[in-house]
């Protein structure tokens, strides 16, 4: 019995990551070139039955985690993670750092989005911008990523500058544009609340990261 349970379980893990090879791809082009439908399907669907949940795309979570780890991997291969000592050195350490880092740009924007409309926080109204902001944290922390994989990999602080500039403009402008929709406010109201969740995570994230390196 438990051979067969080992079995049943192997089989559901081998066809989800045939799943995750067909539909992430697929997910990532749908993340970036219609963001904002992408973020309004996250909210059709996060209350449905587990089963029926997402059945097109990956879930927003694991795609965030997907694309962080395939991140870390191009590292590995290349091997652009330079830093030899300290709490960044350890692969697990950085890979854990990254998961919490990308989460909390989706994290302190859905609270932005909640404290602006006035919704009192709990669990089940979290959730449903969480998941539809880690649908576009994915390319963000793709892009961030390739421009400092650039300079790692060429030496370019220029041109590597130039791809996070451009994320982070990409970034704010998707943002600016689901804060109006979601508030019916206008573009420099959204554009406030986008820069303020922004900057409350990017701090969040440089704070931890001189805190855990440190110690």
């Amino acid at each position: 019995m438990d051979f067969m349970k080992i079995i049943k379980s192997l089989e559901l893990l081998l066809y989800e990551l045939m799943v995750w090879l067909v539909f992430y791809p697929l997910t990532l082009a749908r993340s970036i070139i219609h963001p904002l439908r992408l973020m309004v399907y996250s909210d059709e669907e996060v209350d449905q039955a587990e089963e029926d949940r997402y059945s097109d795309t990956l879930s927003p979570p694991i795609f965030l985690a997907i694309t962080l780890g395939l991140i870390h991997l191009v590292e590995l291969t290349e091997g652009w993670n330079v830093q030899s000592e300290g709490f960044f050195a350890d692969d697990k350490n950085l890979i854990a750092y990254r998961l919490v880092a990308f989460s909390l740009f989706p994290l302190m924007l859905s609270l932005r989005l909640l404290r602006s409309k006035g919704i009192a926080l709990d669990r089940k109204t979290l959730r449903e911008p969480f998941y539809a902001q880690c649908f576009i944290a994915a390319p963000f922390a793709l892009g961030f990523n390739a421009g400092v994989m650039t300079i790692a990999a060429t030496n370019t602080f220029t041109l590597g500058l130039s791809i996070m500039l451009a994320t982070v403009i990409w970034y704010l402008a998707v943002q600016t544009a689901w804060f109006r929709e979601e508030r019916g406010s206008s573009r420099l109201r959204a554009f406030g609340n986008a820069a303020r969740g922004f900057f409350e995570a990017l701090v969040i994230v440089i704070l931890l990261g001189v805190v855990v390196d440190v110690v």
